[in-house]
């Protein structure tokens, strides 16, 4: 069961099902495992932020755990959720689910795709502290998403990326490590190179591509020269 103190969120995992409005239940999918919500919520209760970002919600796990870490921080953070499918291809079900946690009075979704959501926040002022992208994987969509939650994020804030096993979401944190100031952190979750058999596996060892979810501090507020490069 999930260490993360949200009734609803550890009955969703016990069970593998999520309720639709009728209350009609439905197979659980497109998850993140009980390793990172529970990642998720001890950071959002160790940092304390004001105003959480997620790029993708689904059926709402990692919007449970953010939610209850937020209330466990004192309660006054607000979750912003960036899902244009969650209506036609979720049922509602995520938003739902803050709902029915009670959570719903502290978060916003936003039913857009990215690339129109995030320069809309953009445009309206909006600072984060924490960012959680697990949204498109192509590497334009992901570099879309870093690239606009790094605008939006204050300094000393976290952006964390879900689904590292694919190649795309790989390039992107090298894109970070050498194209912004950023340090990697740990929040608890063991480094893992596992794949689908030994060769996989071996190769993710070699080129330094571990898979489990991967968190960064924002160390300041910075860009690079208007002619940089660098490999990545």
């Amino acid at each position: 069961m999930v260490n993360v103190p949200c009734p609803l969120l550890q009955e969703i995992y016990q069970t593998k099902r999520v309720h639709d409005a009728a209350g009609s239940p439905v197979e659980l999918a497109d998850e993140i495992s009980s390793a990172y919500a529970e990642a998720l919520y001890r950071t959002v209760l160790a940092r304390k932020p004001a105003t959480v970002l997620e790029v993708g919600m689904a059926y709402g796990l990692s919007s449970l755990a953010i939610a209850r870490g937020l209330r466990d921080a004192g309660g006054t953070g607000k979750l912003i959720s960036i899902d244009p499918g969650q209506t036609n291809s979720y049922k509602r079900i995520g938003r739902l689910n803050v709902e029915r946690a009670g959570y719903g009075h502290n978060h916003e979704l936003i039913e857009q795709l990215d690339f129109i959501a995030l320069p809309m926040l953009l445009g309206r002022g909006q600072k984060i502290d924490l960012a959680y992208i697990d949204g498109w994987h192509t590497f334009d969509y992901c570099l879309l998403d870093f690239f606009y939650c790094d605008k939006l994020l204050n300094p000393g804030g976290v952006v964390a990326f879900n689904d590292t096993r694919f190649q795309a979401v790989h390039k992107v944190i090298a894109f970070v490590k050498t194209h912004r100031h950023y340090k990697e952190i740990d929040v608890g979750l063991p480094i893992n190179y596992r794949g689908r058999n030994a060769l996989v596996t071996g190769a993710r060892w070699l080129t330094g591509r571990p898979i489990q979810d991967r968190y960064f501090e924002k160390l300041e507020e910075w860009e690079p020269p208007w002619n940089f490069y660098a490999q990545f």
